[in-house]
């Protein structure tokens, strides 16, 4: 799934010179929050931990990158770097002390985490600006003189982005480390019966996890040009949640799918801009009854049984393999 899942990026990137603004404007979203999906999935997906607290992450790398060029008139460039690397501290500091803790307890501190970020940027006037946050954030300054001041090619920024933190974690997860994720995902017991090291395993997918959506947020600023404490509520974090269900748990494509469904749906439902909110309820309650592998499990099983990519010829058993 990880090379169609490029191709159709690259299928992205060709037709995009065609398309309208709005049009760029609704796939650069969906593919932002497709970043920011990924880093909720593999915590989700790999080790079986639903985190509360994620957009804390994103706010912390969007805010600090911004920060820094605002205040101290850094590049986007030397900027982003710094903001990864605080993020990435932040969430092994966290994960030392709430990977020990399991089920609601790891959710609730997660939470609890999440609201205090928030609640620092919406009362840090000084530095944040508060609640009105940061206004009028410029794009990311022109490379090898490629600008990205135009919604087209801020666009690709975005894809490239998308594109590889997709090859990345396709590698981690078919790693040994990836192996081991799973391993505690699926009996922690047994895993460490194994002499896997659980907390030395669930601490890095959280850094990892955080790492990306700190990718998702380096974006988020040039692309809303603005930012504020609300944006990054424990809604935020439900959304990723909602888009790795969806799409499809322990997948790679699946949140990318989860993103496509809950931006574009939405839209298509605008015609009825009263009902949204209940329709797309009802939308996700099919989904999760009558997918129980989310839209990436439909998916598989067309591409398995298409007559053009190759039906199983009759008398044959095929087991599907668990990711």
């Amino acid at each position: 799934m990880t090379a169609i899942t490029l191709v159709v990026l690259a299928l992205l990137a060709a037709v995009a010179p065609v398309l309208g603004d709005y049009q760029i404007y609704l796939l650069s979203l969906t593919l932002l929050w497709g970043i920011l999906a990924l880093g909720m999935g593999l915590l989700l997906g790999y080790i079986g931990e639903v985190n509360f607290g994620q957009a804390a992450f994103v706010a912390i790398s969007a805010y600090v990158s911004t920060l820094l060029r605002q205040k101290l008139g850094w590049t986007f460039w030397e900027a982003a770097p710094v903001a990864l690397a605080l993020v990435v501290m932040v969430a092994a500091l966290v994960g030392m002390i709430t990977m020990r803790l399991r089920g609601p307890f790891f959710v609730l501190v997660m939470l609890a985490f999440g609201e205090i970020v928030r609640l620092v940027l919406a009362n840090w006037q000084d530095m944040t600006n508060g609640p009105l946050g940061l206004r009028k954030i410029m794009p990311p300054e022109p490379v090898l003189g490629f600008a990205f001041d135009t919604k087209l090619n801020f666009y690709y920024l975005i894809l490239l982005t998308l594109a590889l933190t997709i090859v990345g974690l396709a590698r981690l997860v078919r790693s040994r480390t990836g192996r081991m994720f799973v391993a505690v995902r699926e009996d922690e017991l047994l895993a460490e019966f194994s002499g896997i090291p659980l907390m030395r395993h669930k601490v890095i997918a959280l850094c990892v996890s955080a790492f990306v959506a700190g990718l998702g947020g380096l974006l988020m600023g040039p692309f809303l040009t603005v930012l504020s404490p609300s944006q990054f509520s424990i809604f935020a974090s439900m959304d990723m949640v909602v888009m790795v269900i969806v799409g499809g748990v322990g997948t790679l494509a699946g949140p990318l799918l989860g993103a496509v469904f809950l931006i574009y749906v939405p839209e298509i439902l605008s015609f009825a801009r009263e009902m949204r909110p209940a329709m797309m309820g009802v939308l996700l309650v099919l989904v999760t009854l009558f997918m129980p592998r989310g839209l990436i499990g439909v998916l598989q099983r067309w591409l398995t049984r298409s007559p053009a990519l190759g039906r199983p010829s009759p008398g044959v058993v095929t087991q599907e393999k668990s990711p």
